[in-house]
């Protein structure tokens, strides 16, 4: 597992420095975030299909998203995904795996150009800006592209003009019982609750989500649970087990019900990145941005 982990760093890598010859015509989205970015910069014509939606899609995107085909809930079979005869593909990059859409060079042998965003493996939003405006370059909507980015940069900063000074400490709870598995401090999800004003209290694992403990949440007193929501198990679902057979039960952020939800999607790479951090830094400090 460690060794095609770092296999797909490294394509990432290479695939951040890829010249795309000729503009896609039949392209496949194979993660909500790469879809929102699509239908955000005006490429909807060109996608033929999408896959592996966590959440509603973004309201103001929904009339684009309800005419594009959803091929599967999850990852496509290779043989749905090549039955659209698709030239470029973006989304997950597990997509790149021998059992699940095949490797780079096999994709490229068949036709198919490939980009994984590099920001999904980045804790620094300008690569999330950077990944939009590569879409652009890719799709030839380089002035869509920069606007989207444009409005990102300035609700930021509107943000951060507004934040106080003292930072809240967030428990960021995604799943699991036995074991707690969080937001780690590395990744989107961790830069979020920092923009946001928000200390992670799991911040020193070194991935985007790792096994936590309940004893050093219990330690470290978190004021705020941040609940990551997607899959089968509901968020009213994990606030109870918090609230009724976690050893969390006794903290005043649990008592006081200082529970905030967070979409899976809000804390993936894309342009849901600053509304998320707004949202947040509004619930966590109880300022109007």
């Amino acid at each position: 597992m460690k060794r095609l982990y770092q296999n797909i760093i490294v394509m990432l890598f290479i695939l951040g420095g890829l010249a795309y010859a000729n503009p896609p015509r039949r392209a496949i989205s194979t993660a909500q975030f790469t879809t929102e970015i699509l239908l955000s910069i005006g490429a909807e014509e060109k996608l033929i299909g999408t896959a592996y939606l966590d959440s509603e899609i973004l309201p103001e995107l929904k009339e684009k998203y309800d005419k594009v085909p959803v091929l599967s809930n999850k990852l496509p079979t290779k043989e749905k995904f090549y039955s659209q005869n698709p030239d470029f593909l973006t989304g997950w990059p597990s997509v790149l795996t021998p059992a699940n859409l095949g490797p780079l060079e096999e994709l490229n042998e068949n036709g198919v150009q490939v980009y994984i965003m590099k920001s999904v493996n980045s804790n620094n939003i300008e690569d999330v800006f950077s990944d939009i405006l590569k879409y652009g370059e890719i799709f030839e909507l380089q002035e869509n592209a920069q606007n989207v980015v444009n409005e990102m940069k300035e609700d930021l900063e509107k943000i951060k003009n507004k934040l106080p000074k003292e930072k809240i400490k967030v428990f960021p709870y995604d799943s699991g019982e036995g074991v707690p598995f969080v937001v780690g401090g590395q990744g989107m999800g961790n830069t979020i609750i920092e923009l946001a004003g928000g200390e992670n209290i799991f911040k020193d694992i070194n991935s985007s989500f790792g096994n936590g403990s309940w004893e050093k949440a219990l330690v470290e007193d978190p004021e705020v649970i941040l609940i990551v929501d997607y899959g089968d198990t509901s968020y009213e679902k994990k606030v109870e087990y918090i609230k009724q057979r976690s050893i969390l039960k006794d903290l005043d952020a649990v008592k006081n019900n200082r529970f905030i939800k967070i979409e899976l999607a809000d804390i993936s790479s894309g342009v849901r990145n600053v509304k998320a951090i707004k949202k947040l830094a509004k619930e966590l400090h109880s300022i109007e941005i």
